[in-house]
């Protein structure tokens, strides 16, 4: 009972951060894009404050934040050491160093699925005119089963690339065996992990992944333009460093010795000064996100799921034309609920319909997506089922 309380606290603590909770605004949206949280505003004006109006010259502080943000993603997707951490602006460009960096023969494959978002995408495709295939693996149904995977490995595959989450299914791949598969075939393991950070319990030594890239606008609450890179000992020790900058070498303040080595480690890959008030602001938002708890938020997630679908098939939703896309299995469930609209139904009416009842969902692709975070509680979700049957029902 005393642990309920506690974790119903931190919920609350929680959801507290976020002033649209108190202006009658439904958010379950944040596979695209999340709100900021108080903390986050507040750390990123500290910096901008003092930039603009305080002591000006900020770099101690900032090298704190900095370390201080590292550890924390260290911290949250259990790596090795913080040093395998590069900042990155986005999860391609993330992937992009992963990519460019390797050495790559005519034949050489790279495994992909038929339903990933973009950003895990064209990394790869620019390698084919080197003479590199991409193999896709259907996943029409939303589904990329590691049975699949590994029936399309041949001799000549280097790599699987999968999103831990799917953005459009919400499918949770299996990455423990996707890992221990990859190992056994000696290859490379690339992540895009945006639809799982934040949400969803991260564990790159337990999944045995060599890259994990994310940005940090989606789960992890942060702002635009920043996200980090993963790389284990063994794939960064192989990569090449095709970009680098005066930050990428042993000691980059003794600034006229040309002749230095590049660091050993991921942050050689930070050529440059990196977004500062976005690492503020991530470094807040992280630090929110660990202190109330991934295993908790993602138990409060998972119960807000169930909640929308059961609601929607009592409701007979599903018997009118809302047919799911997401996985039932309850292994591969994350924070993404999707289904598929009936093609004669005006999308663009319903979206409407529920952004003036304060509702805000994603439709893409003739399917409407709900992806609560772990503030959402049970009474919106009620409210957000209700509003649904009454808009989808004058539409069809």
């Amino acid at each position: 009972m005393i642990r309920e309380k506690q974790a119903d606290a931190l919920l609350q603590s929680f959801r507290d951060q976020f002033s649209h909770t108190e202006r009658g605004i439904r958010y379950v949206n944040h596979a695209a894009q999340s709100p900021l949280a108080r903390d986050t505003i507040a750390a990123m004006n500290e910096h901008l404050g003092q930039r603009h109006n305080g002591t000006m010259m900020t770099y101690e502080r900032d090298m704190e934040v900095i370390a201080e943000c590292r550890e924390r993603i260290r911290t949250l997707i259990n790596a090795a050491g913080a040093q395998q951490v590069a900042f990155a602006a986005n999860t391609s460009e993330g992937l992009n160093r992963v990519t460019s960096g390797l050495d790559w023969q005519p034949g050489d494959e790279i495994i992909l699925n038929s339903i990933e978002f973009p950003s895990n995408v064209y990394p790869y495709r620019k390698l084919e005119p080197l003479g590199v295939r991409c193999i896709f693996v259907d996943a029409a149904d939303g589904t990329v089963p590691v049975e699949r995977i590994g029936a399309a490995i041949t001799p000549r595959t280097r790599m699987v690339a999968i999103s831990a989450v799917q953005f459009l299914s919400g499918w949770h791949a299996d990455m423990e065996a996707i890992g221990r598969l990859c190992r056994q075939h000696d290859i490379w393991f690339v992540v895009d992990g945006i639809q799982a950070a934040g949400v969803i319990p991260v564990d790159v030594q337990q999944w045995q992944a060599d890259a994990f890239a994310t940005g940090g606008l989606k789960w992890l609450m942060a702002p635009m333009g920043i996200g980090f890179l993963y790389l284990s000992d063994r794939l960064c020790h192989r990569l090449k460093t095709p970009d680098p900058g005066w930050l990428s070498v042993q000691e980059p303040w003794e600034l006229l010795r040309y002749d230095q080595p590049l660091r050993t480690d991921a942050t050689r890959f930070e050529a440059g000064v990196a977004n500062i008030p976005g690492i503020y602001g991530l470094n807040a938002s992280i630090g929110l996100l660990l202190e109330t708890g991934i295993e908790r938020i993602f138990r409060q997630v998972r119960l807000c799921v169930a909640q929308l679908r059961d609601g929607i098939r009592s409701a007979g939703l599903e018997k009118a034309g809302l047919t799911p896309f997401t996985s039932d299995d309850p292994l591969r469930q994350s924070g993404i609920l999707t289904y598929c609209l009936p093609d004669t139904m005006d999308h663009e009416a319903l979206e409407h319909g529920l952004r003036e009842k304060g509702i805000f969902v994603s439709i893409r692709d003739k399917k409407l997506r709900f992806s609560p975070h772990g503030y959402n509680t049970e009474e919106e979700i009620e409210y957000i089922l209700r509003a649904t049957e009454s808009v989808y029902s004058k539409l069809i």
